[in-house]
């Protein structure tokens, strides 16, 4: 029994599914000509992702198994781009419109990212005003006690030691929480 809990399926796991909506976007914007950045975007915003895990997935276990799909998407590209060779303007015309799609899809995902980032910093923000008025509070606890000669000095040098490790082992898993909330900076896109 203690086998059978151990491998338990994690709730962030992987299913077929995802990986083949994956695949089938990453081979869209391969055969657009797009790059596997926008499709990591793209692919995030549908599968509840970061745009890092889906790049993640893609290059460490999804790609090796759909060689033969990547190359036909190039080469249906090529066709592509030889089509639109003869007609410079519409050829212009073509990557300009992909482009200014391209940019908008990848605000909109980065905006939803924002907007979450926002919410978490203004819950810091609470938390962090939180603590801060509880140290002043035991700031002015200590304050009294001293001025009353409740604690000698040893007590006192104890007391304002325990409240600043405190304070610090507090502040250390804010910073290391805020430090994993951050968005990737960007994942290389790869051809």
């Amino acid at each position: 029994m203690e086998t059978v809990e151990r491998w338990t399926t994690r709730s962030d796991a992987w299913a077929p599914e995802d990986d083949k909506k994956l695949a089938d976007i990453v081979l869209r914007h391969i055969r657009e000509g797009s790059t596997q950045l926008s499709a990591f975007v793209e692919a995030a915003s549908e599968l509840g992702r970061t745009p890092a895990a889906c790049g993640y997935r893609w290059n460490g276990i999804i790609r090796k198994n759909y060689e033969e799909a990547i190359q036909e998407a190039k080469r249906v590209k090529k066709e592509r781009l030889a089509q639109t060779r003869g007609r410079r303007g519409r050829r212009r015309q073509v990557g300009h419109q992909w482009n200014i799609d391209a940019v908008i899809q990848s605000l909109r995902a980065w905006e939803e990212v924002f907007q979450k980032m926002e919410r978490e910093n203004a819950e810091l923000r609470r938390t962090v005003t939180h603590l801060e008025d509880k140290v002043r509070s035991l700031e002015e606890e200590n304050r009294q006690l001293r001025e009353g000669g409740a604690l000698s000095q040893a007590e006192q040098l104890r007391h304002d030691s325990r409240e600043f490790l405190a304070l610090v082992d507090r502040a250390r898993k804010l910073f290391q929480e805020i430090g994993e909330k951050q968005p990737p900076l960007g994942v290389k896109a790869q051809e």
